[in-house]
């Protein structure tokens, strides 16, 4: 990086992307960005995927490592505190610059929010991935795989067009501003919250709320004779923390989702995804996400069979290798598609 600011220390050698990350987060923290820094920024971010993620991981350290907590000790034959390194073998001292680093990660989100993300715009995921995009008044985007929005924010309101695939959407709180995810003809609506939107097969949908209220609105659907089958005025249905609206057949199913159902339905946030005693079934639909090949049972009789397990979605040799040694069943490349059947 040849024009950032000398306020960061070039490392000698080569530089990896972590070393990389580092820089970028105490260039942000020194100060703002030249037309031509922010420029190279984005570049470095849409170069890897990865890099992102990268940053992610270290807010996560720094954050462990800001939240440490050390007494200070008396040395012996005077007043001030002696130095005392932690169980990591860092000082407090270290661990105070790690601090501060952090503090300049959350520092990168303002200002590349304010300046960097436009009003309109289209962000897409390819089948594994996923992608974190904070948007420009403080809101952050999550992309699950195969996904794609249209983001088109105004004075008077905050929308996103879900086109495929999943996201979650922690949103900045902005009462003047409703903060809306449309799919297809539904509208989820929501000020200042966390929840999740899928868009289903045809043009259905599935909400979760993890934190906060949301609203959804279906249109009014016409009956043969005209008449609408919801009524004259489609009514909000709200939704709050726990809670999960699938569409099925024109209606609204509502349930409920314990603590552990949640976190494991955002397993997917750390490349992973875990299944509790599930079905074969929904467990290979789940997995089909994924691949860029189909996973399909070879006969009905096995989609009730049970599956438990973690597994990383850039993985999918280990999964099958999984399905074969765990739960006795064979799985075979056919055509365009991996077959599941039992061991003969």
């Amino acid at each position: 990086m040849n024009t950032m600011s000398n306020n960061v220390v070039p490392l000698e050698g080569e530089v990896s992307a972590a070393d990389l990350a580092r820089q970028w987060i105490l260039r942000i923290d020194a100060g703002p960005l030249s037309p031509s820094e922010r420029e190279e920024l984005r570049r470095w971010l849409a170069s890897d995927p990865s890099h992102a993620s990268l940053l992610d991981t270290h807010a996560l350290l720094w954050s462990a490592a800001s939240k440490a907590s050390f007494k200070p000790q008396i040395a012996k034959g005077g007043n001030a505190p002696a130095r005392r390194s932690s169980s990591f073998g860092m000082s407090r001292f270290a661990f105070a610059a790690i601090a501060s680093v952090f503090l300049a990660t959350a520092m990168w989100s303002v200002r590349w929010n304010t300046v960097e993300a436009p009003t309109e715009a289209q962000f897409a995921t390819s089948v594994g991935e996923h992608r974190v995009i904070p948007l420009e008044e403080g809101s952050q985007l999550s992309l699950n795989t195969a996904s794609t929005v249209k983001i088109r924010f105004s004075e008077e309101r905050r929308q996103v067009r879900l086109e495929r695939g999943e996201g979650l959407f922690e949103v900045a709180k902005d009462k003047t501003r409703p903060f809306e995810v449309l799919v297809g003809s539904t509208v989820v609506r929501a000020v200042g919250t966390r929840f999740s939107v899928r868009r289903l097969d045809n043009d259905q949908v599935k909400v979760t709320v993890f934190e906060g209220v949301v609203e959804l609105v279906k249109p009014a659907s016409k009956q043969a004779d005209g008449a609408n089958a919801y009524g004259t005025q489609p009514q909000p249905i709200r939704l709050g923390a726990g809670q999960v609206a699938a569409e099925t057949d024109h209606n609204i199913v509502l349930s409920t989702r314990t603590q552990p159902d949640l976190e494991k339905q955002l397993s997917w946030l750390q490349g992973r995804v875990v299944f509790d005693n599930e079905p074969l079934a929904e467990v290979l639909a789940q997995v089909s996400r994924y691949s860029t090949l189909p996973l399909r049972l070879a006969s009905p009789s096995l989609k009730d069979v049970r599956v438990s397990g973690a597994f990383a979605v850039t993985d999918l040799p280990s999964f099958l290798k999984g399905l074969e040694l765990g739960f006795d069943l064979k799985v075979e490349l056919k055509g365009d598609s991996y077959m599941v059947s039992r061991k003969i």
